[in-house]
This record gives C-alpha cells, sequence and structure tokens, in this order.
C-alpha cells in the first residue's frame, strides 16, 4: 500500500530527529527494547493461552481513568488478561502503583510496522481499547489485518488537535474506519470524528468517562495527618490544583493580596509538573512566602515558624487533600494549556474556580457555568475578586459546591456505556 510506505519513510524521517530528545526527556524509561516491540518471555508466558484485552493510555489522567476500566472489566471479563501500556515517564509510574498484580504493564511500542507487528506478535491481544484519542496508522492497520477489534474510549479531540488533523483528513478518513467503535464524550467530540472522514455508524456519544471519577482508596496515616493540619477550623484553604508554570506567580500574589485582610487563608499549592518544584520554591522566596513542601518537610530558606503556603511534593495524591480545601482553582487555566479536571473537587462538593482557557474540558466547563456549578475568572484580578467573595459568602460558597457535586452525580454512566459498545462488537470472542 502507497499510504503505508509514504508514512513509513515520514515517520522514520521524525523519528532521527526526535530521538534524541525522546532520550533527553526520558521517555525511554523502561528500556528502548519495549519501545521497539520487545516484550520479556516471562510476559509472553504470562500471557500465553489467555484471552487477552489491551488498553493504552498516555497521560496520568487518561491511565487513571484505565485503571477505573480495567477494575470495572475484570468483574466482567472472567479469566482474561489485561495489558495496559503508556508513554509518559509519570503514566507510567501511576501505574505502576495502581495497577493489580495480575494485570501486565509496558511500554507502548513505536510507531515502525516492525516494533508493532512484534509487540502484537508477543502479546497477541483479542481486543485493543485507546483511551481518548490515540491514532497511530501503522498499529490500526496491523491490528485491522488481524481483525482483532479497536476501540476509542471516551474519544475526544483537542483544539489544537483538530487543526492539525484538517488538513490531512484525506489520510486520517481510512485510517479511522479501521476502527470498530468510537464513544465519543460529546456532540461536540463526535461531530470532530465525522469531519475527519468517521462514518457515522460508527461513532456514538457515550458521555465523559472522567465524570465516573472515583476517589482513590487506603489513604495512608501520614496523608491522613497532612490533611488534618490543613482542615484546623477558622482557617480557610484555597488549593491551586494542577497548575502550571505563571500560574503558581499568579496564586502567591492573590495570597500576599489577601492574607492583609483575612490572615485566616492558607495557600496550598499542587503543580502539575514536579519538576517545577525548585522554582516554584525560588519564586516564593523572591516573594517572601515561606513555602513547605508537604512530606519532605523542605522550606525555602527559613527555619523557624509554621510554613505560610504549602507545596504537594509527591504524584498521585492530591485527590486527598480536596477534602481539605474551602476553595479549588484548576490549573491549566489562566495560561493556554487547556484546562484540567473539575470532577474531582466537585466530587467532594468544593467551590470551584478556573480561568479563561478550558478548551480541552470546553464542554465540561461549560456545564458547569451554565449549573452555576463553578466561577470562570478572566484574570488575576477577578481571580482576586471571586476568592473574595467566597471568603466573605462561605454559605453561598458551600451551595456552589453542592451543585457542583449533584451535576458530577447526574453525569456518570459513561463507563457503562463505553463498557455496552466495546462489549457489542466483541462479545463472541469472550464466550
Amino acid at each position: 500500500m502507497l499510504t503505508r510506505l509514504i508514512y513509513d519513510f515520514l515517520f522514520f524521517i521524525f523519528s532521527l530527529f526526535y530521538l534524541p530528545l525522546f532520550i533527553l526527556k526520558g521517555k525511554s524509561k523502561g528500556g528502548l527494547g519495549s519501545r521497539l516491540g520487545h516484550v520479556e518471555q516471562a510476559v509472553v508466558e504470562k500471557l500465553k493461552g489467555k484471552k487477552v484485552i489491551w488498553i493504552h493510555a498516555v497521560s496520568v489522567g487518561e491511565v487513571a481513568l484505565a485503571i477505573r476500566v480495567l477494575s470495572h472489566w475484570r468483574e466482567i471479563f472472567s479469566g482474561v488478561k489485561f495489558v495496559l501500556t503508556t508513554t509518559t515517564v509519570t503514566g507510567y509510574e501511576v501505574a505502576a502503583k495502581s495497577m493489580n498484580p495480575q494485570d501486565v504493564l509496558l511500554q507502548f511500542p513505536v510507531d515502525f510496522r516492525f516494533a508493532v507487528r512484534r509487540f502484537v506478535r508477543a502479546v497477541h491481544p483479542d481486543a485493543v481499547a485507546f483511551m481518548e484519542t490515540e491514532i497511530w496508522p501503522n498499529l490500526i492497520w496491523e491490528l485491522s489485518e488481524k481483525k482483532i477489534p479497536l476501540f476509542i474510549l471516551n474519544g475526544r479531540i483537542s483544539d489544537k488537535a483538530i487543526s492539525k488533523y484538517r488538513r490531512i483528513r484525506f489520510f486520517l478518513k481510512p485510517i479511522l474506519n479501521r476502527l470498530t467503535a468510537i464513544g465519543a464524550q460529546d456532540e461536540r467530540m463526535q461531530d470532530r470524528f465525522l469531519e475527519l472522514g468517521a462514518e457515522p455508524g460508527k461513532v456514538q456519544i457515550t458521555g465523559n468517562l472522567k465524570f465516573d471519577w472515583e476517589p482513590p482508596q487506603g489513604e495512608s496515616a501520614e496523608v491522613l495527618a497532612v490533611r488534618q493540619k490543613l482542615s484546623q477550623p477558622g482557617k480557610f484553604l484555597c488549593l491551586g490544583a494542577s497548575t502550571h508554570e505563571g500560574e503558581e506567580a499568579v496564586l502567591m500574589d492573590t495570597y500576599l493580596q489577601l492574607r492583609e485582610i483575612f490572615p485566616h487563608l492558607t495557600l496550598f499549592l499542587a503543580p502539575r509538573h514536579l519538576d517545577r518544584l525548585t522554582s516554584i520554591e525560588g519564586l516564593a522566596a523572591a516573594k517572601g512566602i515561606r513555602l513547605k513542601r508537604v512530606f519532605s518537610g523542605a522550606q525555602n530558606g527559613y527555619d523557624e515558624g509554621g510554613p505560610e503556603a504549602w507545596l504537594l511534593d509527591r504524584m498521585g495524591l492530591l485527590a486527598y487533600f480536596y477534602q481539605a480545601a474551602d476553595a479549588v482553582f484548576v490549573g491549566g487555566s489562566l495560561v493556554e494549556v487547556g484546562g484540567h479536571n473539575l470532577v474531582e473537587p466537585a466530587y467532594y462538593a468544593k467551590p470551584i474556580l478556573f480561568g479563561p482557557y478550558m478548551n480541552n474540558f470546553f464542554e465540561m466547563s461549560r456545564l458547569f457555568l451554565n449549573g452555576k456549578a463553578a466561577i470562570g475568572v478572566k484574570d488575576a484580578g477577578d481571580l482576586k475578586d471571586r476568592l473574595v467573595f467566597l471568603m466573605q459568602n462561605q454559605t453561598q460558597a458551600r451551595e456552589m459546591g453542592q451543585r457542583a457535586q449533584n451535576l458530577v452525580s447526574g453525569h456518570r454512566g459513561a463507563l457503562i456505556r463505553n463498557t455496552q459498545i466495546f462489549c457489542q462488537s466483541t462479545g463472541d470472542i469472550w464466550k
């Protein structure tokens, strides 16, 4: 097939330039061998003779969703082995801590024809599911030729991606139509898949799996002790969740201005990426804020007195601290990142604020705003004014949090709908 040959050539050229960056960023963690399709013999033996479902997820959020799907499917598909793949270092680390030991965690193979063929031969999946949107042509061609059902669960195409995909619609259309089915998060996402050429019968609206989020279990004594310390009566805890560069500075400035009026205000920062901890500490020091790491206890140059602000220094624990918050600012939204999930703080009935850049969660943010279940802020000044409102009107803040919780409850069920699509097309395999 000429199209596939052209793709192989272009992907090879791209890889020559990207490989050094790939290694420098640590994305080869787990070994380049696994990226090139090599699967250890012990894993091959573990899967041999078993029915196998392979799920692929990229980000930490997608991994969390995938593990939730695996947990549900384990109750449905008796005796099936599950393989989870990921591509990011943080995603791999979170999966390693959260997965059932009976499942298999592997690195996703690079989309070279020889690599995906080698990987598929070793894992021999009976069905494959991608979380959200992963379009890897060689893998899709390989699975299609072997008549292995392939699904997209919780399907979405970001604003950034759709603008690129439109340019190569002629190329993507036949690839998308090799998929068995696509579960789109909402009507807007369904329209995007159809615009790229997916056949209408392949795309169904299943809802957003993020609404089916469940709190983590097994809170440690260490985490509980910190959370109780943060939940002191009379305090007002503002939690900056999944913040990005530029947002911590806004939250710190807001905190310093409001502390003069509301001395009971406490700031808790949970950056999206932990490799930024040192730079955030430096920023706090420059502003005269005593910033204490939650678990290591390290402070940015201060030796005495209680911390004026807290910095979460471990991955995967943010959910435990939503319970202690009086207001939650969801990051990635004051800067052009696209926002983050609103469901987790809403689950705990917390009043939520977010900035104008919520394009990755467009439909979800629209639902929250229309339902008066969150506050959208335009800029730093607006954020400060809205926080003042929440501190001065705590009854209304609690009512907004309750509306957020009710909204999440009313939109649950995507897990069941995605499972139904999967089962409808693969039912005979598991008999």
